[in-house]
């Protein structure tokens, strides 16, 4: 509302990783709903599992790779959610300009609208609703917001490293001076 306010006309991009990461969650609330339907026999062969629902698949090996196709059919709507999850993913992957993304995302719409899976529909509505700042991605060379939560993540760092600052003026030349600032810790 501020940029819309303050800036109009600019284009706002919504970032890739906080649009998975949103699937993520829609897929952990199917898996939630699924647990507490299950008897306890069922349970425990999904119980543990949920990091293999949440990972992309290129991240698994391949005893991994095996454990999701058999859970993926045991549990239908998680595999279809899992199905639509890579999907997305792959439009990321794959589409190289805003038209290309535009279709393949209301194409994506429509496949999780018919799975009649109610967070799948949530999700759908979502894309949609937010379709000009999901298609800035490719529109603006596939911009990200990653650097600058990265640094905005190193402030939050040296504040707490500092258990807050009370001079702004030194706090602000602290922040200049984070580029230079190693902040992992040796093991």
């Amino acid at each position: 509302a501020w940029l819309r306010k303050n800036l109009p006309g600019t284009d706002i991009v919504y970032d890739h990783f906080h649009l998975i990461k949103l699937m993520n969650e829609k897929i952990n609330q199917i898996r939630r709903k699924t647990m507490n339907e299950l008897d306890e026999h069922l349970k425990e062969k999904l119980k543990g599992e949920r990091w293999l629902f949440l990972r992309n698949i290129e991240n698994l090996d391949q005893d991994e790779k095996e454990r999701l196709e058999d859970l993926k059919i045991m549990f239908d709507d998680l595999g279809t959610a899992c199905f639509l999850k890579e999907a997305l993913r792959k439009i990321y992957a794959i589409a190289e300009y805003d038209n290309d993304a535009e279709l393949a995302l209301n194409y994506w719409c429509k496949l999780a609208e018919e799975s009649k899976i109610p967070s799948m529909k949530t999700m759908s509505m979502t894309i949609l609703r937010n379709m000009n700042g999901i298609k800035g991605y490719w529109k603006h060379n596939k911009l990200t917001s990653a650097g600058m939560e990265g640094f905005n993540n190193k402030i939050g760092w040296l504040n707490r490293q500092a258990y807050g600052y009370r001079d702004e003026e030194y706090f602000l030349l602290k922040i200049f001076d984070l580029p230079t600032i190693n902040t992992v810790k040796a093991i």
